[in-house]
Parts: C-alpha cells; sequence; structure tokens
C-alpha cells in the first residue's frame, strides 16, 4: 500500500489497475527487487478481503493508498477481519476508521483523571 505501484494504482486513469492479480504481483515483486516482504502472514480469504476494503476505501473517499495504510495498517485490517467481513464495505471501513481512530489515543488509568 505504500509502494509505487499503489500509487499509480491511486490514479483515476491507470490502465494497470485492471490488469490481473498476478500482472499486479509480478509488478510489485519487479519494484521490490524479485523479493517479497517477510514478517506476519494472514490467512488468503483475509488477504482479499483487506485488499478489497483497501481499494474500495479509496475509491469512496479518494484517498490514497499510503494514507489508508498509516489510518488502518494491516494489523488492524486483520483484527476488523473476522467481524467485519460480512458487512457491507461502507460500514466495515467505518468500523475500520474508528477502531484505527480508538487504538490511536493512548491509554488511559483505571479510576483515574
Amino acid at each position: 500500500m505504500r509502494s509505487k505501484c499503489a500509487e499509480g494504482y491511486d490514479m483515476r486513469h491507470n490502465r494497470l489497475q485492471w490488469m490481473g492479480e498476478e500482472y499486479m504481483m509480478e509488478e510489485l515483486v519487479d519494484e521490490q527487487g524479485g523479493r517479497l516482504a517477510t514478517g506476519r502472514q494472514y490467512q488468503r480469504e483475509a488477504m482479499y478481503w483487506i485488499g478489497y476494503i483497501y481499494r474500495y476505501w479509496h475509491f469512496i473517499t479518494g484517498e490514497s493508498s499510503r494514507r489508508i495504510s498509516m489510518r488502518a495498517p494491516a494489523k488492524v485490517m486483520a483484527m476488523g477481519y473476522p467481524g467485519f467481513h460480512t458487512e457491507d464495505a461502507a460500514l466495515a471501513i467505518d468500523d475500520l476508521m474508528r477502531v484505527a481512530k480508538e487504538r490511536g489515543r493512548p491509554h488511559q488509568k483505571r479510576g483515574g483523571r
């Protein structure tokens, strides 16, 4: 979501965004110098939903992929998947924005002022 590929897909008229998933992955791997990212891996179904929601979010708000992924990183998206994946996409995005906002708040002490 923070790659040059994603930046290109955010453009209003980028023919590459209509290419198949294999081509898109090939472009991303090429951009990364032939390496795929390492780290946490998510279930295939969750990744499909996360990618769909990121794209849908961009289309309805016009926000860049980079900004969206900063507001709701993959960890937040994965946490939301079990409860939100059966919701309407726009409602899921509203819920993800709320969760991301809540996670950004400093923790308050119990019983404190």
